[in-house]
């Protein structure tokens, strides 16, 4: 079967991660972004699902050092692969990303944009984003700056990008976040529609004989 006879949904599970490391992450592969001098934040995309993924992972990363966004060619993630994007060099001497006047920074933005693959089902039209300050590590630590907080990993754990030493950057909890689509088992196979229309189509036929 060359290609679905439906195109719909086909579910997704993705683990998103930031961590703040003096290496690359454990069982990533790393596109690209930059790399630890001496340390720096990465977000770690792992596909956890049952589908595979393909399509382009890129980053906005817009501070007042300068500009480290970053945007990978077009890849495939299988299913249990993780791929991981470094941000800058040393993210947290940057002065903090995508800042909003008045406000905590945003954070490093790590966008998702292609397809999932279940088999020959497709599902396109995939485009995922996040934040580093939406993703938590569930571990509250003050930073160097009266800061409590559990979030920011990338910027090295605080919300406006003040430099909190490498001894703090480096002791974080990983955040984390997960994406996921579920797909309803309970809905008809795409078959089963076909099926389905086929009778319609043959009661009718038999109706028109006997007439």
């Amino acid at each position: 079967m060359a290609s679905s006879l439906f195109a719909g949904t086909v579910g997704y599970q993705l683990d998103i991660y930031t961590e703040y490391l003096s290496s690359t992450p454990s069982g990533a592969t790393v596109l690209g972004g930059g790399s630890p001098g001496p340390d720096t934040g990465y977000f770690v995309i792992t596909n956890s699902g049952t589908t595979d993924f393909s399509g382009i992972l890129s980053t906005i990363a817009i501070s007042p050092a300068g500009d480290r966004s970053f945007t990978s060619s077009n890849l495939t993630l299988l299913a249990g692969a993780s791929d991981a994007i470094a941000v800058g060099d040393e993210s947290s001497n940057d002065g903090g990303y995508n800042k909003v006047s008045g406000f905590p920074d945003n954070g490093a933005e790590l966008l998702i944009t292609g397809s999932f693959t279940n088999g020959s089902d497709t599902e396109t039209g995939i485009a995922l984003s996040v934040f580093d300050k939406d993703v938590h590590s569930g571990v509250f630590r003050t930073n160097p700056f009266g800061v409590n907080l559990d979030n920011y990993v990338i910027q090295g754990g605080d919300p406006n990008g003040q430099d909190t030493q490498d001894g703090f950057e480096e002791s974080q909890t990983a955040g984390h976040l997960q994406l996921s689509e579920v797909v309803d088992s309970s809905a008809p196979e795409p078959a089963s529609f076909v099926l389905f229309g086929s009778v319609l189509v043959g009661l009718g036929i038999s109706r028109r004989l006997r007439s």
